[in-house]
């Protein structure tokens, strides 16, 4: 085979730019999915089951569009099709999301998502192989690296940026029940996912096979993709040892890694901020409005009266504001200094009364948009605990004051749920900046004490959160977290590859990915029923069983032997 030329610093940042792209597309997921459930409306016991799309489609569409991309030679190259094919489909799915009508809408979504992410990403790993030389294949892998901090930065904290930094609202609407930060967020992010895939497409050309003729022999193989799953199946009783072993490492590992993917930023928003997202959240409630349809049309009056008020005290806000230096929105978009108040905070309780008297005489039917709407629910409960039937009802100052808590605690939940995002921004910076002193550590240490060390501060991290109740330490919690990750992301791949021969690297790679999705899938179907029976439904508590999960990880690398380091391998 002939030996690819060396690229350049700039041709290596194009080829890799498009991983910006996908990372931001994970980062808006990983930070905001939870959210978005319980903004439609799910209970905590719901939320696993709901991302079990997932670990299932990086189950299946991993390995199919590997093996595909591998016998794939178009006019666009081999890789690129999957690129531009994965990015247009997330992008969509990105726009689609934050305005779900539904939860099974959300969910159903969140699999076009994560299948179409995963059709661009796939191939990008095999991308290095393909465009560099040996010698540059580390520097193309450091490059993704790079890219993928930072995406993940940036996108996990957009929501906190746009509220904090450009007074985007935190506040649920009458037309959708997602905030129009986590909505704009999104469309953010499927702009940059596009835009960044475009790059490395238009911007690197893919060599074509050195043997045409062999390649089209590889293509018409009848192995097909039943026989590399089959063939995937049986390795897992050919692993050598020391990679069983590992494979119990990485499967408690990523067992509190999809707890704190999953409850992290709910726990944050309800244990930290106190707050509870707009809707009805228990039976009784649920099936009284159901049964008691007149407040609706009272509710849904309201609810745009309120807006519209909102909407003029912003305006009156913004024209009396007196001009700020120019690096006041910047010190507000990193949290140094306070943002702006929503317009909603200044609707207090005498201003509820009278938009209460005005709308409790409507009767104009609600659309059935209004029906489903948590504010709109939620101003009906409001009307019917205090029976405000009209202008004169007795109930109306009690209503108003429970709904100034009811939008307060709303508000409170969304700086929650927005702070759990640049808590997940901090762990990714720490691990990217802490995967350079790995490289250090690597020189003097061995690879299994660097994990058992890393893995045990991340579980520090995730366990101390459970403690914390100031949203600043909770950053602090996230460093350990993040030392944990730079370690995940790597060590045990540095300690597979000595245990596994050279001609069965992708084969045993895809075995080993199984040790990743099985506890995801587990984490999905099972922890659901653990938090609402077993931690009575505290979100946080699920964090701290993370924490012990990844503990038993870090106790579980003493069972790996020598062969990690050494590279001598042992079949079973």
């Amino acid at each position: 085979m002939n030996e690819k030329p060396r690229l350049s610093f700039w041709q290596i940042w194009n080829m890799s730019f498009g991983f910006l792209g996908i990372q931001f597309g994970w980062g808006l997921q990983m930070a905001n999915m939870s959210s978005i459930y319980q903004f439609l409306g799910a209970d905590e016991k719901d939320i696993p089951i709901l991302w079990l799309a997932a670990p299932l489609t990086g189950l299946i569409v991993q390995p199919i569009i590997g093996y595909y991309s591998d016998r794939t030679w178009t006019r666009l190259g081999r890789r690129r099709p999957y690129f531009l094919t994965g990015a247009i489909l997330a992008s969509l799915a990105l726009i689609a999301m934050p305005n779900s009508p539904s939860l099974w809408v959300a969910a159903g979504l969140l699999w076009i998502l994560d299948a179409s992410v995963n059709i661009s990403m796939e191939p990008f790993r095999a991308f290095v192989g393909d465009m560099l030389p040996k010698a540059q294949r580390k520097s193309g892998f450091a490059m993704q690296s790079l890219l993928i901090g930072l995406g993940a930065v940036l996108s996990s904290a957009l929501p906190f940026i746009l509220t904090n930094g450009f007074g985007v609202s935190k506040e649920a609407t009458v037309d959708s029940p997602i905030p129009p930060a986590v909505k704009l967020a999104f469309y953010i992010g499927a702009g940059v996912f596009i835009a960044a895939v475009m790059v490395t497409i238009l911007s690197t050309r893919e060599y074509p096979p050195d043997d045409m003729a062999e390649f089209e022999a590889m293509k018409r193989e009848k192995s097909g993709v039943g026989h590399a799953f089959r063939e995937i199946f049986q390795g897992i009783g050919s692993m050598p040892t020391a990679m069983k072993q590992l494979s119990v490492v990485q499967f408690f590992t990523w067992l509190a890694l999809f707890c704190m993917w999953i409850y992290f930023v709910p726990a944050v928003g309800k244990g930290v901020f106190g707050g509870v997202p707009l809707g009805l959240h228990d039976e009784e409630s649920k099936e009284r409005i159901e049964k008691e349809t007149r407040w609706l049309a009272p509710a849904a009056a309201l609810a745009k009266a309120y807006e519209a008020k909102k909407s003029a005290l912003a305006d009156e806000a913004k024209a009396a504001l007196a001009p700020k230096p120019w690096y006041g929105a910047m010190l507000q978009m990193f949290g140094l200094s306070p943002a702006d108040p929503d317009a909603g905070e200044r609707i207090d309780a005498p201003i509820l009364e009278g938009l209460i008297r005005e709308a409790a005489v409507s009767t104009k039917a609600p659309s059935e948009n209004e029906r489903e709407s948590p504010l709109v629910q939620s101003f009906a409960l409001a009307l019917a605990t205090h029976q405000v039937d009209s202008a004169e009802a007795t109930g109306i100052a009690v209503a108003a004051g429970s709904l100034r808590d009811t939008l307060a605690s709303a508000r409170r939940y969304q700086e929650g749920t927005a702070w759990g995002g640049v808590c997940f921004s901090t762990y990714n910076l720490v691990a990217f900046g802490f995967s350079f002193v790995l490289l250090a550590l690597t020189r003097f240490m061995a690879a299994r004490r660097i994990h058992m060390i890393c893995l045990a501060v991340g579980a520090a991290g995730l366990a101390s959160a459970f403690l914390v109740k100031q949203p600043a330490l909770l950053l602090l919690s996230m460093v350990g977290v993040g030392v944990a990750w730079a370690s995940i992301l790597s060590m045990p791949y540095a300690m597979l590859a000595n245990v596994i021969p050279g001609n069965k690297m992708g084969f045993y790679m895809g075995v080993f990915n199984f040790f990743i999705v099985l506890p995801q899938i587990l984490a999905a179907v099972a922890l659901g029923k653990l938090v609402d029976s077993l931690l009575g439904g505290d979100a946080m508590k699920a964090v701290l069983a993370g924490g012990l999960s990844m503990a038993i990880a870090s106790v579980a690398t003493l069972i790996v032997g020598d062969e990690s380091e050494t590279g001598n391998s042992s079949q079973p």
